[in-house]
């Protein structure tokens, strides 16, 4: 009886000892089956903008043009100022239409002033004129204009560079009674002040193409 007893218990014994065993494999088993948690990765980060160019500010141009200042001086008390602003009138509208300088005016200065204008400047030409006369005794008078002696009157011109104030060029210039393509120009006559006006402009005009010469420059497409 006691055989059996103490029999019964060992299977007992064995067959607790065998689930214990069964449950511990089962586990383990699913233990290392299972699978690490999947890392959850981060978007891929956008592209980066390029960097757009910074907006640079129209060009200048007037910087790349060459400075010019024309001046002009009367040698005697009755020299007419009006024609001397007249004939820089025409040749700064002549300037003003070529790309390649940027011209002012300035006021009467004699021809060594102009010279020194020039040489305490880096970059600036100083294109100077005065009068001249075909016969000494003719002269304007102050203030004012007498047409049939402006006959007589010519231009005298000459341009200092700078930094030097030497003459890079001079020159005469006469009133015409056609231009060099033939157009004709109104003949100073008395009493015609608006005739005179336009042949000295022309002179003017004229000059500002010999500085454009001498400084190796295209003249203006077309004449206004």
């Amino acid at each position: 009886m006691r055989s059996n007893l103490s029999h019964r218990v060992t299977i007992a014994l064995l067959l607790a000892a065998a689930v214990l065993l069964m449950s511990h494999g089962s586990s383990a088993s699913g233990q290392s089956g299972r699978r690490p948690p999947k890392k959850i990765e981060s978007p891929d980060p956008l592209p980066s903008k390029p960097e757009e160019p910074p907006i640079k500010p129209p060009e200048d141009k007037s910087k790349s043009r060459i400075p010019i200042k024309v001046a002009w001086h009367l040698r005697d008390v009755m020299d007419s100022s009006m024609l001397a602003h007249v004939v820089q009138s025409g040749c700064l509208d002549r300037l003003a239409q070529s790309n390649s300088v940027s011209a002012a005016p300035t006021d009467d200065v004699n021809r060594k002033q102009a010279s020194d204008m020039a040489k305490a400047s880096t970059d600036t030409y100083v294109l100077w004129f005065e009068f001249e006369y075909d016969t000494g005794s003719l002269r304007q008078p102050p203030g004012g204009l007498d047409p049939s002696r402006a006959q007589q009157m010519s231009v005298r011109y000459e341009v200092f560079a700078p930094g030097t104030g030497k003459s890079r060029t001079s020159g005469h210039l006469f009133q015409r009674v056609r231009t060099p393509g033939g157009v004709p120009l109104p003949i100073p006559s008395t009493g015609s002040t608006a005739a005179v006006e336009y042949s000295f402009r022309y002179m003017g005009r004229e000059m500002a193409d010999r500085l454009l010469d001498a400084l190796n420059l295209p003249h203006p497409a077309a004449r206004r």
